[in-house]
């Protein structure tokens, strides 16, 4: 079975794509919808986002998913 978890590149990058996007986190958290914590901490590294809430970062910041963020799989095998 495969888990998939969505990871944010680069911290500075993504902040530096916040900033250069003339967002607060406050203004893309309500943009993107969810809360301004959730963006704090998936900027500081603390939280990966749903599925949903990185496409809805994209989007909102005009930026393709690969540019921002990257899917791990952690591959594991059921042994009997």
């Amino acid at each position: 079975m495969a888990n998939r978890i969505i990871i944010l590149k680069n911290a500075d990058g993504f902040r530096e794509i916040i900033v250069k996007s003339g967002f607060s986190y406050r203004q893309l958290a309500k943009e993107v919808g969810c809360s301004q914590t959730q963006i704090s901490l998936i900027a500081n590294g603390e939280r990966n986002p749903s599925p949903e809430t990185a496409v809805n970062i994209c989007k909102v910041l005009n930026k393709q998913f690969d540019d921002i963020f990257f899917i791990k799989s952690d591959f594991k095998r059921n042994q009997r």
